[in-house]
């Protein structure tokens, strides 16, 4: 029972690992653009939930989620991580 324990337990933690490799990043391709970030549309108060859903804005920053991409004035966004 202890090997299996074990045996579970390095399975998820390279499991974790490769979750957190950014090989599936994304390009993206309105990255910098001149109309990338609205102040209009920030909301400085606004709350999203807390939900990890990766997007990568136009100014070529991840963000947890759209909700917050959005909250932050991202006129322009791709599901995924931004790369490096």
């Amino acid at each position: 029972m202890r090997l299996l324990k074990s045996t579970i337990l390095l399975i998820l933690i390279n499991l974790s690992a490769l979750s957190c490799s950014k090989n599936n990043c994304v390009k993206n391709p309105a990255a910098l653009s001149e109309n990338c970030i609205d102040s209009a549309l920030i909301v400085p108060d606004g709350m999203c939930f807390a939900l990890w859903e990766p997007v990568c804005g136009c100014n070529d920053v991840t963000y947890s989620n759209s909700c917050n991409a959005t909250i932050s004035g991202v006129t322009c966004f791709v599901d995924g991580e931004c790369c490096d």
